[in-house]
Protein backbone atom coordinates (compact mmCIF):
# COMPACT_ATOMS: atom_id res chain seq x y z
CA UNK A 1 0.00 0.00 0.00
CA UNK A 2 1.67 3.27 -1.08
CA UNK A 3 2.24 5.67 1.80
CA UNK A 4 0.18 8.55 0.36
CA UNK A 5 -2.65 6.28 -0.74
CA UNK A 6 -2.90 4.74 2.73
CA UNK A 7 -3.03 8.11 4.50
CA UNK A 8 -5.62 9.38 2.03
CA UNK A 9 -7.80 6.32 2.64
CA UNK A 10 -7.55 6.76 6.42
CA UNK A 11 -8.64 10.38 6.01
CA UNK A 12 -11.61 9.36 3.83
CA UNK A 13 -12.68 6.69 6.31
CA UNK A 14 -12.50 9.06 9.29
CA UNK A 15 -14.39 11.80 7.43
CA UNK A 16 -17.08 9.32 6.36
CA UNK A 17 -17.35 8.11 9.95
CA UNK A 18 -17.77 11.65 11.30
CA UNK A 19 -20.53 12.35 8.77
CA UNK A 20 -22.28 9.02 9.43
CA UNK A 21 -22.10 9.52 13.19
CA UNK A 22 -23.62 13.00 12.87
CA UNK A 23 -26.54 11.65 10.85
CA UNK A 24 -27.07 8.82 13.37
CA UNK A 25 -27.25 11.27 16.25
CA UNK A 26 -29.85 13.31 14.38
CA UNK A 27 -31.92 10.13 14.05
CA UNK A 28 -31.38 9.27 17.76
CA UNK A 29 -29.44 6.13 16.83
CA UNK A 30 -26.16 4.93 18.35
CA UNK A 31 -23.29 6.75 16.67
CA UNK A 32 -21.63 3.54 15.57
CA UNK A 33 -24.72 2.70 13.50
CA UNK A 34 -23.79 5.78 11.48
CA UNK A 35 -20.20 4.55 11.25
CA UNK A 36 -21.43 1.22 9.85
CA UNK A 37 -23.71 3.00 7.37
CA UNK A 38 -20.75 5.11 6.27
CA UNK A 39 -18.81 1.90 5.72
CA UNK A 40 -21.61 0.56 3.51
CA UNK A 41 -21.26 3.74 1.42
CA UNK A 42 -17.49 3.20 1.23
CA UNK A 43 -18.13 -0.36 0.04
CA UNK A 44 -20.42 0.90 -2.74
CA UNK A 45 -17.81 3.46 -3.83
CA UNK A 46 -15.14 0.76 -3.91
CA UNK A 47 -17.37 -1.47 -6.05
CA UNK A 48 -17.85 1.42 -8.49
CA UNK A 49 -14.09 1.89 -8.79
CA UNK A 50 -13.87 5.22 -6.97
CA UNK A 51 -11.80 3.71 -4.15
CA UNK A 52 -9.22 0.94 -4.11
CA UNK A 53 -10.58 -2.24 -2.43
CA UNK A 54 -7.02 -3.51 -1.89
CA UNK A 55 -6.20 -0.47 0.21
CA UNK A 56 -9.24 -1.12 2.39
CA UNK A 57 -8.17 -4.73 2.90
CA UNK A 58 -4.62 -3.69 3.81
CA UNK A 59 -6.00 -1.45 6.56
CA UNK A 60 -8.60 -3.89 7.85
CA UNK A 61 -6.49 -6.37 9.84
CA UNK A 62 -4.26 -3.93 11.80
CA UNK A 63 -7.20 -1.64 12.62
CA UNK A 64 -9.39 -4.58 13.68
CA UNK A 65 -6.64 -6.06 15.83
CA UNK A 66 -6.01 -2.76 17.64
CA UNK A 67 -9.69 -1.89 18.22
CA UNK A 68 -10.62 -5.36 19.47
CA UNK A 69 -7.52 -5.48 21.70
CA UNK A 70 -8.51 -2.18 23.34
CA UNK A 71 -12.09 -3.38 23.88
CA UNK A 72 -11.00 -6.73 25.33
CA UNK A 73 -8.52 -5.02 27.65
CA UNK A 74 -11.36 -2.96 29.12
CA UNK A 75 -13.62 -6.02 29.39
CA UNK A 76 -10.86 -7.95 31.13
CA UNK A 77 -10.79 -5.19 33.72
CA UNK A 78 -14.37 -6.04 34.73
CA UNK A 79 -13.12 -9.15 36.51
CA UNK A 80 -11.89 -7.62 39.72
CA UNK A 81 -11.63 -10.38 42.30
CA UNK A 82 -12.39 -8.06 45.19
CA UNK A 83 -15.21 -6.19 43.51
CA UNK A 84 -17.95 -4.44 45.47
CA UNK A 85 -20.42 -7.17 44.63
CA UNK A 86 -18.37 -9.62 46.63
CA UNK A 87 -15.50 -11.98 45.76
CA UNK A 88 -15.81 -15.67 44.99
CA UNK A 89 -19.58 -16.01 45.37
CA UNK A 90 -20.18 -13.16 42.94
CA UNK A 91 -17.77 -14.66 40.42
CA UNK A 92 -19.28 -18.15 40.70
CA UNK A 93 -22.77 -16.72 40.10
CA UNK A 94 -21.48 -14.86 37.05
CA UNK A 95 -19.87 -18.02 35.68
CA UNK A 96 -23.12 -19.92 36.18
CA UNK A 97 -25.13 -17.30 34.30
CA UNK A 98 -22.63 -17.20 31.44
CA UNK A 99 -22.44 -20.98 31.13
CA UNK A 100 -26.23 -21.32 31.09
CA UNK A 101 -26.60 -18.54 28.51
CA UNK A 102 -23.87 -20.04 26.32
CA UNK A 103 -25.35 -23.55 26.61
CA UNK A 104 -28.79 -22.29 25.58
CA UNK A 105 -27.36 -20.35 22.65
CA UNK A 106 -25.31 -23.31 21.42
CA UNK A 107 -28.19 -25.80 21.77
CA UNK A 108 -30.82 -23.65 20.04
CA UNK A 109 -28.56 -22.58 17.16
CA UNK A 110 -27.04 -26.03 16.57
CA UNK A 111 -30.43 -27.72 16.80
CA UNK A 112 -32.31 -25.39 14.44
CA UNK A 113 -29.45 -25.04 11.94
CA UNK A 114 -28.79 -28.78 11.66
CA UNK A 115 -31.78 -29.29 9.36
CA UNK A 116 -30.69 -26.43 7.07
CA UNK A 117 -27.01 -27.32 6.89
CA UNK A 118 -27.48 -31.09 6.78
CA UNK A 119 -24.11 -31.39 8.52
CA UNK A 120 -23.57 -32.17 12.18
CA UNK A 121 -20.02 -30.69 12.24
CA UNK A 122 -21.32 -27.51 10.58
CA UNK A 123 -24.21 -27.18 13.05
CA UNK A 124 -21.88 -27.72 16.03
CA UNK A 125 -19.36 -25.13 14.82
CA UNK A 126 -22.11 -22.65 13.99
CA UNK A 127 -23.58 -23.12 17.46
CA UNK A 128 -20.19 -22.36 19.00
CA UNK A 129 -19.71 -19.27 16.82
CA UNK A 130 -23.12 -18.02 17.96
CA UNK A 131 -21.81 -17.82 21.54
CA UNK A 132 -19.27 -15.10 20.64
CA UNK A 133 -20.28 -11.45 21.19
CA UNK A 134 -18.63 -8.50 19.44
CA UNK A 135 -16.70 -6.78 22.26
CA UNK A 136 -15.91 -3.50 20.50
CA UNK A 137 -19.48 -2.93 19.33
CA UNK A 138 -21.06 -3.64 22.70
CA UNK A 139 -18.52 -1.60 24.63
CA UNK A 140 -18.76 1.40 22.31
CA UNK A 141 -22.52 1.71 22.83
CA UNK A 142 -22.15 1.48 26.60
CA UNK A 143 -19.39 4.07 26.49
CA UNK A 144 -21.29 6.44 24.22
CA UNK A 145 -24.34 6.53 26.48
CA UNK A 146 -22.25 6.45 29.69
CA UNK A 147 -24.30 3.52 30.97
CA UNK A 148 -23.57 2.64 34.58
CA UNK A 149 -25.15 0.08 36.87
CA UNK A 150 -25.70 -3.58 37.58
CA UNK A 151 -27.14 -4.45 34.15
CA UNK A 152 -24.31 -2.66 32.37
CA UNK A 153 -21.77 -4.52 34.46
CA UNK A 154 -23.43 -7.86 33.64
CA UNK A 155 -23.44 -7.03 29.92
CA UNK A 156 -19.70 -6.30 29.98
CA UNK A 157 -18.84 -9.42 31.96
CA UNK A 158 -21.07 -11.73 29.93
CA UNK A 159 -19.61 -10.31 26.71
CA UNK A 160 -16.10 -11.12 27.89
CA UNK A 161 -16.97 -14.61 29.11
CA UNK A 162 -18.91 -15.42 25.93
CA UNK A 163 -15.76 -14.93 23.92
CA UNK A 164 -13.75 -17.08 26.35
CA UNK A 165 -16.17 -20.00 25.94
CA UNK A 166 -16.39 -19.49 22.16
CA UNK A 167 -12.62 -19.64 21.63
CA UNK A 168 -12.12 -22.58 24.00
CA UNK A 169 -15.02 -24.67 22.63
CA UNK A 170 -14.12 -23.87 19.03
CA UNK A 171 -10.59 -25.13 19.50
CA UNK A 172 -11.85 -28.31 21.18
CA UNK A 173 -14.59 -28.98 18.60
CA UNK A 174 -12.27 -28.43 15.67
CA UNK A 175 -9.73 -30.82 17.17
CA UNK A 176 -12.37 -33.53 17.59
CA UNK A 177 -13.84 -33.05 14.12
CA UNK A 178 -10.43 -33.21 12.45
CA UNK A 179 -9.57 -36.37 14.40
CA UNK A 180 -12.90 -38.02 13.44
CA UNK A 181 -12.26 -37.11 9.83
CA UNK A 182 -8.94 -38.96 9.92
CA UNK A 183 -6.78 -35.84 9.81
CA UNK A 184 -3.51 -35.42 11.65
CA UNK A 185 -3.80 -33.26 14.72
CA UNK A 186 -2.44 -32.99 18.23
CA UNK A 187 -4.14 -32.33 21.55
CA UNK A 188 -1.37 -29.83 22.20
CA UNK A 189 -2.64 -27.50 19.46
CA UNK A 190 -5.81 -26.30 21.24
CA UNK A 191 -4.06 -26.44 24.62
CA UNK A 192 -1.32 -24.15 23.33
CA UNK A 193 -3.83 -21.82 21.67
CA UNK A 194 -5.75 -21.33 24.91
CA UNK A 195 -3.07 -21.46 27.56
CA UNK A 196 -0.47 -19.79 25.35
CA UNK A 197 -2.86 -16.89 24.83
CA UNK A 198 -3.50 -16.64 28.58
CA UNK A 199 0.24 -16.81 29.25
CA UNK A 200 0.93 -13.94 26.85
CA UNK A 201 -1.84 -11.94 28.54
CA UNK A 202 -0.41 -12.65 32.00
CA UNK A 203 3.05 -11.53 30.91
CA UNK A 204 1.67 -8.51 29.05
CA UNK A 205 -0.32 -7.36 32.10
CA UNK A 206 2.72 -7.49 34.38
CA UNK A 207 4.91 -5.86 31.73
CA UNK A 208 2.40 -3.00 31.43
CA UNK A 209 2.33 -2.50 35.20
CA UNK A 210 6.13 -2.51 35.39
CA UNK A 211 6.52 -0.16 32.42
CA UNK A 212 3.84 2.20 33.72
CA UNK A 213 5.22 2.37 37.26
CA UNK A 214 8.87 2.77 36.28
CA UNK A 215 8.87 5.01 33.22
CA UNK A 216 5.35 5.96 32.26
CA UNK A 217 3.77 7.85 35.16
CA UNK A 218 3.36 11.00 33.06
CA UNK A 219 1.89 9.09 30.12
CA UNK A 220 -0.77 6.41 30.31
CA UNK A 221 -1.18 5.98 26.55
CA UNK A 222 2.19 4.94 25.14
CA UNK A 223 2.92 1.97 27.50
CA UNK A 224 -0.49 0.38 26.76
CA UNK A 225 -0.06 0.82 23.01
CA UNK A 226 3.44 -0.62 23.16
CA UNK A 227 2.28 -3.68 25.14
CA UNK A 228 -0.75 -4.25 22.87
CA UNK A 229 1.28 -4.11 19.66
CA UNK A 230 4.04 -6.32 21.07
CA UNK A 231 1.49 -8.87 22.28
CA UNK A 232 -0.32 -8.94 18.94
CA UNK A 233 3.03 -9.48 17.22
CA UNK A 234 4.06 -12.27 19.59
CA UNK A 235 0.71 -14.03 19.13
CA UNK A 236 0.95 -13.76 15.34
CA UNK A 237 4.53 -15.09 15.28
CA UNK A 238 3.64 -18.10 17.41
CA UNK A 239 0.23 -18.68 15.76
CA UNK A 240 -1.79 -18.05 18.92
CA UNK A 241 -5.21 -16.29 18.91
CA UNK A 242 -4.94 -13.08 20.88
CA UNK A 243 -8.54 -12.57 22.08
CA UNK A 244 -7.97 -14.28 25.41
CA UNK A 245 -4.60 -12.56 25.81
CA UNK A 246 -6.09 -9.09 26.16
CA UNK A 247 -8.86 -10.25 28.47
CA UNK A 248 -6.10 -11.67 30.68
CA UNK A 249 -4.06 -8.45 30.36
CA UNK A 250 -6.94 -6.31 31.62
CA UNK A 251 -7.70 -8.73 34.47
CA UNK A 252 -4.05 -8.71 35.60
CA UNK A 253 -3.79 -4.91 35.58
CA UNK A 254 -7.06 -4.34 37.49
CA UNK A 255 -6.21 -6.94 40.15
CA UNK A 256 -2.48 -6.31 40.54
CA UNK A 257 -2.37 -2.50 40.49
CA UNK A 258 -4.35 0.71 40.89
CA UNK A 259 -3.51 1.81 37.34
CA UNK A 260 -6.51 0.49 35.43
CA UNK A 261 -8.82 3.54 35.81
CA UNK A 262 -6.06 5.95 34.76
CA UNK A 263 -5.01 3.84 31.79
CA UNK A 264 -8.57 3.46 30.49
CA UNK A 265 -9.26 7.18 31.02
CA UNK A 266 -6.24 8.00 28.83
CA UNK A 267 -7.42 5.61 26.10
CA UNK A 268 -10.07 8.04 24.84
CA UNK A 269 -7.34 10.15 23.24
CA UNK A 270 -6.38 7.51 20.68
CA UNK A 271 -9.05 4.84 20.99
CA UNK A 272 -11.80 6.91 19.37
CA UNK A 273 -10.09 7.25 15.95
CA UNK A 274 -9.36 3.50 16.02
CA UNK A 275 -12.99 2.76 16.90
CA UNK A 276 -14.30 4.97 14.09
CA UNK A 277 -11.97 3.29 11.59
CA UNK A 278 -12.95 -0.14 12.92
CA UNK A 279 -16.67 0.35 12.43
CA UNK A 280 -16.39 2.10 9.07
CA UNK A 281 -14.23 -0.78 7.85
CA UNK A 282 -16.69 -3.25 9.39
CA UNK A 283 -19.49 -1.56 7.47
CA UNK A 284 -17.51 -1.84 4.26
CA UNK A 285 -17.30 -5.60 4.91
CA UNK A 286 -21.08 -6.08 5.08
CA UNK A 287 -22.15 -8.03 2.01
CA UNK A 288 -25.87 -7.92 1.27
CA UNK A 289 -25.46 -10.45 -1.52
CA UNK A 290 -24.59 -13.05 1.14
CA UNK A 291 -27.83 -12.24 2.92
CA UNK A 292 -29.87 -12.62 -0.27
CA UNK A 293 -28.26 -15.85 -1.48
CA UNK A 294 -28.40 -17.55 1.94
CA UNK A 295 -31.58 -15.98 3.27
CA UNK A 296 -33.08 -19.15 4.78
CA UNK A 297 -29.96 -20.25 6.66
CA UNK A 298 -29.21 -16.68 7.74
CA UNK A 299 -32.78 -16.14 8.92
CA UNK A 300 -32.81 -19.33 10.98
CA UNK A 301 -29.39 -18.51 12.47
CA UNK A 302 -30.49 -14.98 13.42
CA UNK A 303 -33.73 -16.24 14.96
CA UNK A 304 -32.04 -19.11 16.80
CA UNK A 305 -29.23 -16.95 18.18
CA UNK A 306 -31.66 -14.27 19.33
CA UNK A 307 -33.81 -16.86 21.11
CA UNK A 308 -30.79 -18.59 22.63
CA UNK A 309 -29.23 -15.40 23.99
CA UNK A 310 -32.48 -13.97 25.32
CA UNK A 311 -33.83 -17.13 26.95
CA UNK A 312 -30.40 -18.32 28.09
CA UNK A 313 -29.59 -15.07 29.90
CA UNK A 314 -33.05 -15.03 31.50
CA UNK A 315 -32.77 -18.61 32.77
CA UNK A 316 -29.20 -18.05 33.95
CA UNK A 317 -30.17 -14.92 35.89
CA UNK A 318 -33.60 -15.77 37.20
CA UNK A 319 -34.28 -19.46 36.60
CA UNK A 320 -37.33 -21.00 34.98
CA UNK A 321 -39.80 -18.53 36.39
CA UNK A 322 -41.41 -15.23 35.56
CA UNK A 323 -39.88 -12.39 37.51
CA UNK A 324 -41.39 -9.20 38.77
CA UNK A 325 -39.41 -6.17 37.59
CA UNK A 326 -38.36 -4.03 40.52
CA UNK A 327 -39.49 -0.45 40.80
CA UNK A 328 -36.45 0.85 38.90
CA UNK A 329 -36.88 -1.31 35.82
CA UNK A 330 -33.55 -3.04 36.32
CA UNK A 331 -34.71 -6.40 34.99
CA UNK A 332 -34.73 -5.97 31.20
CA UNK A 333 -33.88 -8.94 28.94
CA UNK A 334 -30.08 -8.81 29.22
CA UNK A 335 -29.72 -11.32 26.39
CA UNK A 336 -30.87 -8.72 23.84
CA UNK A 337 -27.74 -6.73 24.68
CA UNK A 338 -25.54 -9.73 23.76
CA UNK A 339 -26.50 -9.96 20.09
CA UNK A 340 -23.76 -7.84 18.51
CA UNK A 341 -21.50 -10.06 16.41
CA UNK A 342 -18.82 -9.39 13.84
CA UNK A 343 -15.05 -9.86 13.85
CA UNK A 344 -14.67 -12.83 16.23
CA UNK A 345 -17.28 -14.99 14.50
CA UNK A 346 -15.95 -14.06 11.04
CA UNK A 347 -12.42 -14.99 12.14
CA UNK A 348 -13.59 -18.37 13.49
CA UNK A 349 -15.48 -19.13 10.26
CA UNK A 350 -12.40 -18.23 8.24
CA UNK A 351 -10.35 -20.56 10.44
CA UNK A 352 -12.66 -23.47 9.51
CA UNK A 353 -12.05 -22.73 5.83
CA UNK A 354 -8.35 -23.54 6.22
CA UNK A 355 -9.31 -27.09 7.31
CA UNK A 356 -12.44 -27.71 5.25
CA UNK A 357 -12.87 -25.22 2.36
CA UNK A 358 -16.42 -26.31 1.50
CA UNK A 359 -17.76 -26.21 5.07
CA UNK A 360 -15.77 -23.07 5.84
CA UNK A 361 -17.30 -21.15 2.91
CA UNK A 362 -20.79 -22.27 3.90
CA UNK A 363 -20.36 -21.13 7.50
CA UNK A 364 -18.68 -17.88 6.44
CA UNK A 365 -21.59 -17.07 4.12
CA UNK A 366 -24.09 -17.53 6.97
CA UNK A 367 -22.02 -15.47 9.40
CA UNK A 368 -21.45 -12.63 6.90
CA UNK A 369 -25.15 -12.55 6.10
CA UNK A 370 -26.20 -12.48 9.76
CA UNK A 371 -23.61 -9.84 10.68
CA UNK A 372 -25.65 -7.34 8.67
CA UNK A 373 -28.54 -7.81 11.11
CA UNK A 374 -26.50 -8.11 14.30
CA UNK A 375 -24.25 -5.14 13.62
CA UNK A 376 -27.04 -2.81 12.48
CA UNK A 377 -29.67 -3.75 15.08
CA UNK A 378 -27.49 -5.11 17.89
CA UNK A 379 -26.21 -1.66 18.98
CA UNK A 380 -29.77 -0.31 19.05
CA UNK A 381 -30.82 -3.18 21.32
CA UNK A 382 -27.84 -2.59 23.64
CA UNK A 383 -28.98 1.00 23.99
CA UNK A 384 -32.60 0.02 24.61
CA UNK A 385 -31.70 -2.55 27.26
CA UNK A 386 -29.54 -0.12 29.26
CA UNK A 387 -32.14 2.64 28.95
CA UNK A 388 -34.87 0.24 30.12
CA UNK A 389 -32.62 -0.69 33.06
CA UNK A 390 -32.48 2.96 34.06
CA UNK A 391 -28.70 3.03 33.63
CA UNK A 392 -28.46 5.70 30.93
CA UNK A 393 -28.82 9.18 32.32
CA UNK A 394 -31.79 11.21 31.21
CA UNK A 395 -29.48 14.03 30.18
CA UNK A 396 -27.86 11.77 27.59
CA UNK A 397 -31.21 11.21 25.93
CA UNK A 398 -32.79 14.63 26.67
CA UNK A 399 -35.58 12.68 28.30
CA UNK A 400 -36.99 9.19 28.18
CA UNK A 401 -40.23 8.01 29.65
CA UNK A 402 -40.33 4.84 31.62
CA UNK A 403 -43.75 3.68 32.67
CA UNK A 404 -42.51 1.04 35.06
CA UNK A 405 -45.62 0.42 37.09
CA UNK A 406 -47.87 -2.57 36.57
CA UNK A 407 -45.45 -4.54 34.39
CA UNK A 408 -44.88 -8.15 35.38
CA UNK A 409 -42.82 -11.03 34.07
CA UNK A 410 -40.11 -11.33 31.46
CA UNK A 411 -42.54 -10.84 28.58
CA UNK A 412 -43.51 -7.46 30.03
CA UNK A 413 -39.84 -6.61 30.51
CA UNK A 414 -39.27 -7.45 26.86
CA UNK A 415 -42.14 -5.18 25.81
CA UNK A 416 -40.82 -2.43 28.06
CA UNK A 417 -37.35 -2.69 26.56
CA UNK A 418 -38.50 -2.66 22.94
CA UNK A 419 -41.39 -0.28 23.41
CA UNK A 420 -40.12 2.57 25.56
CA UNK A 421 -40.11 6.04 24.03
CA UNK A 422 -38.52 9.36 24.66
CA UNK A 423 -40.10 12.60 25.63
CA UNK A 424 -39.66 15.36 23.14
CA UNK A 425 -39.08 19.06 23.23
CA UNK A 426 -40.68 21.26 25.82
CA UNK A 427 -41.18 18.62 28.50
CA UNK A 428 -42.29 20.17 31.79
CA UNK A 429 -39.38 19.95 34.29
CA UNK A 430 -41.91 19.58 37.10
CA UNK A 431 -42.88 16.22 35.60
CA UNK A 432 -39.33 14.90 35.71
CA UNK A 433 -38.49 13.26 39.02
CA UNK A 434 -35.12 12.26 40.39
CA UNK A 435 -36.03 8.58 40.07
CA UNK A 436 -35.95 8.95 36.28
CA UNK A 437 -32.41 10.29 35.94
CA UNK A 438 -30.60 8.92 39.00
CA UNK A 439 -27.98 6.20 38.83
CA UNK A 440 -29.73 3.08 40.18
CA UNK A 441 -26.64 2.10 42.17
CA UNK A 442 -27.63 0.66 45.56
CA UNK A 443 -24.20 -0.58 46.61
CA UNK A 444 -23.52 0.90 50.01
CA UNK A 445 -21.51 0.49 53.19
CA UNK A 446 -22.98 -1.45 56.07
CA UNK A 447 -23.05 0.56 59.27
CA UNK A 448 -20.58 -1.75 61.03
CA UNK A 449 -17.98 -1.71 58.21
CA UNK A 450 -14.42 -1.08 59.42
CA UNK A 451 -11.83 1.20 57.86
CA UNK A 452 -10.38 -1.44 55.52
CA UNK A 453 -13.82 -2.15 54.07
CA UNK A 454 -14.55 1.58 53.77
CA UNK A 455 -11.32 2.24 51.89
CA UNK A 456 -11.91 -0.65 49.48
CA UNK A 457 -15.43 0.61 48.84
CA UNK A 458 -14.22 4.19 48.26
CA UNK A 459 -11.52 2.97 45.89
CA UNK A 460 -14.05 1.23 43.63
CA UNK A 461 -16.91 3.73 43.96
CA UNK A 462 -17.60 6.12 41.05
CA UNK A 463 -18.84 8.72 43.56
CA UNK A 464 -17.18 10.87 46.22
CA UNK A 465 -19.96 10.42 48.76
CA UNK A 466 -20.53 6.97 50.22
CA UNK A 467 -23.96 5.99 51.56
CA UNK A 468 -24.22 3.95 54.75
CA UNK A 469 -27.21 1.64 55.33
CA UNK A 470 -28.55 -0.53 58.12
CA UNK A 471 -29.31 -4.28 57.69
CA UNK A 472 -32.76 -3.43 56.28
CA UNK A 473 -31.26 -1.25 53.52
CA UNK A 474 -32.38 2.03 55.12
CA UNK A 475 -30.04 5.00 54.69
CA UNK A 476 -28.50 6.04 58.02
CA UNK A 477 -26.01 8.59 56.74
CA UNK A 478 -23.37 9.49 54.15
CA UNK A 479 -19.58 9.42 54.47
CA UNK A 480 -17.76 12.16 52.57
CA UNK A 481 -14.36 11.82 50.95
CA UNK A 482 -13.07 14.73 53.03
CA UNK A 483 -14.06 13.02 56.30
CA UNK A 484 -12.47 9.80 55.13
CA UNK A 485 -9.21 11.57 54.29
CA UNK A 486 -9.00 13.12 57.76
CA UNK A 487 -9.52 9.89 59.68
CA UNK A 488 -7.79 7.32 57.44
CA UNK A 489 -4.30 8.59 58.28
CA UNK A 490 -4.92 8.51 62.03
CA UNK A 491 -4.26 4.82 62.69
CA UNK A 492 -5.52 4.88 66.28
CA UNK A 493 -8.83 6.51 65.41
CA UNK A 494 -9.23 4.51 62.18
CA UNK A 495 -9.03 1.24 64.12
CA UNK A 496 -11.96 2.25 66.32
CA UNK A 497 -14.55 3.83 64.01
CA UNK A 498 -17.17 2.22 61.80
CA UNK A 499 -18.90 3.51 58.70
CA UNK A 500 -21.87 4.67 60.77
CA UNK A 501 -19.52 6.64 63.05
CA UNK A 502 -18.01 8.38 60.02
CA UNK A 503 -21.34 9.23 58.38
CA UNK A 504 -21.25 12.95 59.17
CA UNK A 505 -24.12 13.76 56.80
CA UNK A 506 -27.60 12.68 57.85
CA UNK A 507 -30.22 11.34 55.38
CA UNK A 508 -32.03 14.68 55.57
CA UNK A 509 -28.88 16.59 54.65
CA UNK A 510 -27.52 14.33 51.92
CA UNK A 511 -30.47 12.67 50.18
CA UNK A 512 -33.38 13.34 47.86
CA UNK A 513 -36.58 11.33 47.61
CA UNK A 514 -37.53 9.48 44.44
CA UNK A 515 -40.37 11.95 43.76
CA UNK A 516 -38.19 15.06 44.02
CA UNK A 517 -38.64 17.11 40.84
CA UNK A 518 -35.85 18.52 38.71
CA UNK A 519 -36.33 22.14 39.92
CA UNK A 520 -36.32 20.90 43.52
CA UNK A 521 -33.10 18.98 42.86
CA UNK A 522 -31.53 22.14 41.42
CA UNK A 523 -32.47 24.05 44.54
CA UNK A 524 -31.09 21.26 46.75
CA UNK A 525 -27.67 21.34 45.07
CA UNK A 526 -27.45 25.13 45.45
CA UNK A 527 -27.03 24.58 49.19
CA UNK A 528 -25.51 21.08 49.27
CA UNK A 529 -21.69 21.19 49.41
CA UNK A 530 -21.10 17.81 47.78
CA UNK A 531 -21.37 16.64 44.18
CA UNK A 532 -23.32 13.45 44.84
CA UNK A 533 -26.51 12.87 46.81
CA UNK A 534 -28.24 9.65 47.79
CA UNK A 535 -31.76 8.90 46.54
CA UNK A 536 -34.24 7.28 48.93
CA UNK A 537 -37.70 5.82 48.33
CA UNK A 538 -39.42 8.33 50.62
CA UNK A 539 -38.83 10.36 53.76
CA UNK A 540 -40.91 7.87 55.73
CA UNK A 541 -39.16 4.82 54.22
CA UNK A 542 -35.54 5.93 53.51
CA UNK A 543 -34.53 2.84 51.53
CA UNK A 544 -31.49 3.59 49.36
CA UNK A 545 -32.46 3.24 45.69
CA UNK A 546 -29.74 5.16 43.86
CA UNK A 547 -27.39 8.12 43.58
CA UNK A 548 -27.68 11.41 41.71
CA UNK A 549 -24.86 13.71 40.63
CA UNK A 550 -24.88 17.51 40.61
CA UNK A 551 -23.45 17.59 37.06
CA UNK A 552 -26.30 15.40 35.80
CA UNK A 553 -28.94 17.68 37.31
CA UNK A 554 -27.32 20.78 35.79
CA UNK A 555 -26.78 19.09 32.43
CA UNK A 556 -30.38 17.88 32.18
CA UNK A 557 -31.80 21.25 33.22
CA UNK A 558 -29.73 23.04 30.57
CA UNK A 559 -30.67 20.57 27.83
CA UNK A 560 -34.37 20.88 28.60
CA UNK A 561 -34.11 24.66 28.72
CA UNK A 562 -32.38 24.70 25.30
CA UNK A 563 -35.06 22.47 23.79
CA UNK A 564 -37.93 24.77 24.70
Amino acid sequence: MPHLEGLLMIGILLAAGVLGGWVARLLRLPTLTGYLAAGIGIHLLANQGYLQPDTLEDLRNPVNDLAIALALFILGGQFKLRARSGGPSGMSALLRVSLVESAFTFSVVAGLCLAVLGSLPGAVLLGIMAIAVAPATTLEVLHEYEAKGAATQKIKQLTALSNVWAVFLFELALLILIALDGGETSIMDPIWDVFGSLLYGFLAGHALILMQERVGRANYAVPLLAVILLTIGACELTDVPHMLAFLATGAVVVNRSQLFPRITAAMDVYAQPAIVLFFVLSGSHLDFSMLVSNWLAVGIYVLARTLGKTLGAHVGLYGLKAIQPNRHGQNPPIGLALLCQAGAAIALAGYVESYDPVLGKQLLAIILGSVIFFELFGPILVKKVTVAAGEVSLGNLIAHTADREGRRGWRAALRATLGHHYAGKGQDPMQITVERFMRPDTTALQGNANMDVILRFANSSPFNHFPVIDPQGLLVGVVTLADLSQIAYDKRTAALVTAEDMATLSPVEASLTATTTLPEALEFFKHFPGNTAAVIASAQQPTLIGMVERSEVLHLARRLDDSV
